[in-house]
Order: structure tokens, then sequence, then C-alpha cells
């Protein structure tokens, strides 16, 4: 019997429980005109202010402005429009759903897309239907309870029940009824690589041209050397793109002599998705001529890579 009792207070705490409690993180983009309609921007900004107040009476939560300017940062031109910048903006803002909005203003109403973007799975769907400005945040309303669900919109049939106030102005085309969903097919993610991906030790060997900027006056032979070096680095799994690096080179041409550093290198992306990396290298060590002059010298050597 307690049992029972219990099973049935929990049954009705799920039931009572307030809508908040399931709601979702929604992360309200920026809104764009379509094509080369006439809309300016006060009117993209009431469509997007109508939809953060329909995603709002419906106890969804909302990324805070900073929450929002980091998912702006998030995609190249400051202006998400497809999948992978859809996605990239939502875990910027930590939101699991991102909505952006296209708007042709047609008189005293206009049509509104919104693409829906579901973070996890990356899936994107759209609806479009015309707004009457009085019923706004209503009429969209009804959109999001369509696009934002674990389902998404799958073959239901589409239809509103909030239309245009009675008296509101008719445009010539408009239509308060639209069932244009649109889920597009997954992009394929471009692939990131990481510095030293496929293995931390690297070997390589080089050639080099070296010539004397000063000399004495009573120099003789050649200022110019020809030599080869080889080098090995290996990088540290502990800071990525920190590597360190030894480096020996013998002069085979000219002046003989014998060099060694050993330093190291910090390399950052700079296209990541096609392995080009960018960065400073410091190396210490030591240059020695065996030829007629021994002498040992001390070598410091930086670089760009």
């Amino acid at each position: 019997m307690n049992r029972l009792f219990v099973t049935f207070l929990v049954a009705l705490a799920v039931t009572l429980a307030p809508k908040s409690a399931l709601a979702d993180k929604i992360a309200i983009l920026t809104f764009t005109p379509v094509g080369q309609s006439q809309t300016t921007s006060a009117q993209l900004e009431d469509a997007r202010a109508a939809t953060r107040a329909a995603v709002a009476q419906r106890a969804h939560t909302q990324p805070s402005d900073s929450e929002l300017l980091t998912a702006q940062m998030s995609t190249r031109d400051g202006v998400a429009d497809t999948r992978n910048e859809y996605r990239s903006a939502g875990r910027a803002s930590g939101s699991a759903w991102t909505i952006a909005g296209h708007v042709d203003a047609r008189g005293d109403t206009y049509r509104l897309e919104l693409e829906v973007c579901q973070v996890d799975s990356g899936r994107v769907e759209s609806l479009a239907r015309e707004i009457s400005p009085a019923v706004a945040s209503a009429q969209i309303g009804e959109m999001v309870d369509f696009l934002v669900r674990r389902e998404g919109i799958g073959n239901n049939e589409i239809s509103w029940k909030v239309l245009a106030p009675p008296g509101a102005a008719k445009v010539a085309g408009a239509t308060t009824v639209v069932a244009s969903t649109m889920p597009r097919a997954p992009e394929t993610p471009a692939v990131r690589h990481a510095f030293a991906e496929g293995g931390p030790l690297a070997v390589g060997l080089g050639v080099d041209a070296l010539a004397a900027l000063s000399r004495p006056v009573n120099a003789r032979g050649s200022g110019a050397t020809f030599g080869i070096h080889g080098a090995v680095t290996y990088a540290l799994a502990s800071a990525p793109g920190l590597d360190l690096r030894g480096d020996v080179g013998v002069v085979v041409a000219g002046p003989e002599a014998i060099h060694a550093t050993v330093g190291a290198r910090y390399m950052v992306p700079l296209v990541p998705t096609v392995r080009a990396f960018i960065g400073p290298e410091l190396g210490l060590g030591g240059f020695f001529t065996v030829g007629a002059e021994k002498t040992a010298r001390f070598l410091a050597h930086g670089a760009a890579v």
C-alpha cells in the first residue's frame, strides 16, 4: 500500500512539474533578409524579438548576451548560416538548439522562415509562414512547437491555429498555412588536424648555404659554406603544439665546421584542415670550426617556422 502511494505521488509530481523543468536552452541567432528584399534592420530585430518571446513563453531558457556574443564570434563572418556554424554557435553558447531566421517584409506582414538546428545530432529543419505583427509571438510559437522537439517535424501535417486577427491587412499571395519542411542532408565536417598527429617523433634532413656578413680585411678564401644537417623533434603530449628539437650540421663545402643546437618550437594552427601550422623556434648550442683554426663559439638560433 505504501509503495502504491509513493508511486502515485511521484507520478503526480511529474505531471504537475513546471514546464521549465523540461526546458531546453535555445540560442536565437542573427536574423537575415531574404534575397534582395527591402526588409529593414528594425523589421529583422522585431521578428527576432518576437521569436525570443515565443521561446520564453514555452519556458525554454536562452543564452546571456555574452554567450550570444561568443556564439557569434564562433562563425567566420559573424552570421551563422550553415549546419557546421549552427552547431559551433550552439556549443559556444552552451545551447541544445539554435534558431536562425530569414525575413521577407511584405507590407503589413512578413514571411518568416525559421531554421532550427539540434546541436547534438546536427539535424537542421525549417518552416515558413506569413506572420502578422499583431500576433507574431503566438504564430512563431506554433512554428517553434513543430521544430523544437526530439523527433523533429517528421511526417506531421503542418497546420496553424493562430491566424491573422480580423481586419488585418492582407497582401497578394499571402497564405496562413505553409507546410514547407526542409530537412537538410548532414554536411561532412571538415577534419581539423592536431599538431604532430600520428606520432610524437619526427626526423628530418636538410641543406643550408651560409655567407659571412662581415669578414676581416686580411681574410682569405671563401666566406660562403654549404652544409647538410639532420634534426630530431619530439612533440610533448602534455603541451599540444610544443616540441623539443635537436639539430646537428656539418659543412661539406667551404671552411670546415660542425654546429649543433638544442631547443624547442611552439606551433599553432594556420590552416588545420590541411595540416598547416606556424610558430617560433629557438635553439642554443655551439659552432665549432675544425679546419686550420679550431675554435668553439656560442650559437643561438631563432626562426619562424
